[in-house]
This record gives C-alpha cells, structure tokens and sequence, in this order.
C-alpha cells in the first residue's frame, strides 16, 4: 500500500520529476476549499488566489495563492472549509522475494484467483468494455501482459496540482526498494509505473491472458493509469544528502483528490485506491474525500479502497483511515490461503465492506515459514503473484501482499458485474458483491465485513437481480 498510504500498501505521510513550472508553484501554497455556497469561484477570484481545478461538481476547489493570506478565503459564507495542502514522503512497505520464472506458466500459483473462482466467473464475463482507474505510482506500459490493456490517451500525471499527458523525463526507482531507493532519470508515458507498487496492482485487477502469464480478475478491462506519486531526488529536499542519486517517493491529498474526480469526469467504471493515510478524527481532510468519493459515486464509478496494513480494528480506532472510512467507497481487508484475515490487515464491520486475497497468512511467524512441508503456500508464495516493471525488477512477475493488493482482487470483481449490467449503480454493484460473498466463521475471521468475495456469486447476484 501507499503509506502516509498500507505488506503493500501506499501510506501517504506523488511520483516524476519536477518540470520548472511544478517547481514554481510549489513556492506559492495549494489549498482545497470546500463550497458552503453558490459563488464560490467568483468569491476566490476576487482575491489574490488562483482557482486551477473544480472538483465534485463544483463542490471543493484547487486554489493556489500566497501562504500568509489564506484569510481572505474565509471572508465569505460560501467557504465552508479550507484545508492546506501538505506534500508527504511516501511509504510503500514491500516483501522481499526472488521473483517468479516468467517462462513457466504462471496461473498455478496464483491461489488467490483459485480461491474466489475466478475462472469459473471468467466463463460469463472478462471485463470486456469496461474501464479500470488504478490510481497509484503508474502502471508498465511495456509489460507484454498490460501494455494491450492500457489507454494511454487517458492516462495522466498527478503532481502539485497540475495534470499531466503525454512523454516526460521521470525519475524512476533502479531497483525495488522499501525506502530511499537508487533512482535514475530516464523518458517514458508520464503515466508510466517509477516503483512498482502500481504495475503489481494493475495485474491483480485486468491483466490480459496469454499462454505463460498469469490472469487478471477482469482480463479483458482497460486500465486508465492515473498516476499520483512522484519521486523528488534527496539533495533537492535536504541538501545534507550529497548523493543526488536517491529518492523518496511523493505524494499529497490535492493530487489524489484530482486523480479521483479526472476518473470520474472521464468516463470510468471502476476507480482502485491502493492507498491510504491515518488522520485524527478532527482532520478537515475527511470532508474532502467525501465530497470527491461521493461525487464519483454519482457519476455512476464504483470506488474502491484498501482498508491498510496496521492490524487495527477499525471499530475502536479513534482516528480516520482515509479513504479507507468514507462513505460510499468499498473497503477491503486481506485474507490469506486459508481464508483467514491476514495478520497484518485493518478490520472491522463497521468499517469492512468485504475481504478479498492480499496474502500471508493470520500470523507472522506463520506466513514467514519457508518449508513446503510445513504450510501448503511457504514464504513468498503465499503472497500475490502479478506483474511487475521488468526494468525495475528484472523480472515480468513477483510476489507481493498487502491490502493493496486486496482491493484490486474487488476493482476487478466489479469490472465483471458492470460488463454483465452496464447501466446498475454503483450501490448495486457492491450489494451484489457482498451478497455474494463467503461468510467466514471461526478464529481470525471476525471484522472482515460480509466475508471473502467470491466471484461466480457476485454474478448470480447482479444477473438475478437479489
């Protein structure tokens, strides 16, 4: 996951380098305004502030202006809230593992589709002629397993609240790394993955079959890369760090926030948030979230979160996980190959819609075990297997688990249910999905919502209208 966004998950406290005029406006401050009123616009525009996106409708906005006069947005009953933009180093948590042969036939040992029936449910729907939003550290446009899936011209870089489209000079990752990789500057779709984390999430979502891959829950969805992080070299941050070429991986609310409503305003079906930031339950940031979540939620786009990779109850936490707790949005815990809640997952009814396969097993020393004599699926196997950059990685494809990779199994789920009923809305979509679901009993399998999907269930549900 994305950790100041959740094994992997993106914590969020964005991804390419910064162009002069990104490096500009980051002298000037970002902040999102949520409306109270009509007149909003018209209000900030009679101030020293410049509104660069509307967001929800019109709902909140992406004003930039000068730091010390956020005052004078406050003057007037048609703000309801403003809310700094903060940029954060973004933490990915990843398991270490040799990776898998790509000349052998990867499908056998990808238990997680197994488990939830894809194959089954692949008989009736592929996913055909529908579109996934992974908003994430960009997708491989090169993977011979994903580069038929992507829609480039619809793809688009995030970064301090400008959008991006078309070819740029990044800053990718040399290898795979937990923090402060080695990173290189190198051309390429500015849509395209500079970690990892986002190519691995695609996979488990839509990757198209062929005869040594493995397969996506949705093979035939198109993938619309939105990427919202970035890496920034150390030196240009803290120039106590003389070696330039290291990098720590970005990313802030504003960008995640337009990557949301760009997925919505532009015609897609499923939106996969592999991401995710703790908050205190004061944290004006919540509002945001749902203004944008609940605004996709109506143009017709099913949204769906990873619920992170802390092992909380949500129940009893007394901060926000976002946008893991917004409303409207499927959130999802991690299950392993015995169909109990991972170790490492969030759980909790009042916050878990359903679980899906993230990897691991439901304790550490378990999922860590490395004989195949002792578990059915030994360490790193009993974690995710999909796609990765091979110019990262050196390799087509590898293990990894996490909640991020949960929520893709659901994105995929639910490209199958819209492919079957086009025109259902996203409420019943994830009603079909949960209704669908196995409802788990017994140690380690408490707070997982309605219980692990399953996919063939989710289709009898959403074909017989129950």
């Amino acid at each position: 996951m994305l950790k100041s966004i959740a094994g992997s998950t993106i914590s969020v406290g964005a991804l390419g380098t910064a162009s002069a005029d990104d490096r500009e406006a980051t002298q000037r401050q970002l902040y999102i305004v949520l409306a109270g009123g009509n007149g909003l616009r018209s209000h900030i525009e009679r101030t020293e502030f410049e509104v660069l996106h509307e967001l929800a409708g019109g709902s909140a906005l992406i004003v930039e202006g000068p730091s010390d006069k956020s005052d004078a947005l406050r003057t007037s009953a048609v703000v309801d809230d403003i809310i700094a933009n903060e940029t954060h180093v973004v933490d990915i948590e990843r398991s270490a593992s040799e990776g898998s042969d790509s000349t052998e036939p990867q499908r056998e040992k990808q238990w997680d589709k197994q488990l939830v029936r894809a194959r089954a449910a692949h008989e009736r729907a592929t996913g055909a002629e529908t579109t996934i939003a992974i908003i994430d550290t960009g997708v491989s446009h090169s993977h011979p397993a994903l580069a038929s899936r992507i829609d480039a011209e619809r793809s688009r870089l995030f970064r301090y609240g400008r959008v991006h489209a078309g070819t740029d000079d990044t800053l990718v990752a040399e290898a795979p790394a937990n923090y402060y990789p080695s990173i290189r500057e190198t051309t390429q779709h500015v849509s395209d993955d500079v970690h990892g984390h986002g190519t691995h999430v695609a996979g488990i979502a839509a990757t198209g079959r062929n005869e040594t891959g493995i397969v996506g829950m949705a093979p035939d969805a198109e993938i619309v890369s939105l990427r919202s992080f970035f890496f920034e070299r150390i030196a240009d941050i803290n120039p106590t760090f003389p070696d330039e070429t290291i990098g720590v991986l970005m990313g802030s609310i504003t960008d995640i926030l337009l990557a949301i409503d760009y997925a919505a305003e532009n015609g897609v079906d499923v939106i996969n948030l592999s991401l995710g930031q703790t908050l205190p339950p004061d944290s004006r940031a919540y509002a945001a979230y749902r203004r944008v979540i609940q605004h996709a939620v109506k143009q017709g786009v099913v949204v769906v979160v990873a619920a992170e990779n802390y092992g909380w109850n949500l129940d009893d936490e007394s901060e926000y996980v976002l946008p893991a707790d917004v409303p409207g949005a499927s959130t999802v815990a991690a299950t392993g190959p015995t169909d109990k809640r991972s170790h490492y997952s969030n759980y909790g009814d009042g916050a878990i819609d359903v679980a899906a396969p993230g990897g691991r097993y439901e304790t550490t020393s378990k999922s860590e075990i490395t004989d195949h004599n002792e578990v059915a699926y030994p360490d790193p196997t009993n974690g995710i297997l999909s796609t990765v950059p091979e110019s990262i990685y050196g390799e087509l494809y590898d293990y990894n688990y996490g909640t991020s990779m949960a929520a893709p199994q659901v994105a995929g789920l639910a490209a199958l249910l819209r492919e079957l009923e086009p025109d259902r809305h996203p409420r019943r979509i994830q009603q079909a999905i949960a209704q669908g679901a196995v409802d788990l009993s017994g140690e380690y399998t408490e707070g997982l919502g309605a219980g692990r999907i399953d996919a063939p269930s989710a289709l009898d549900r959403i074909t017989n209208g129950r």
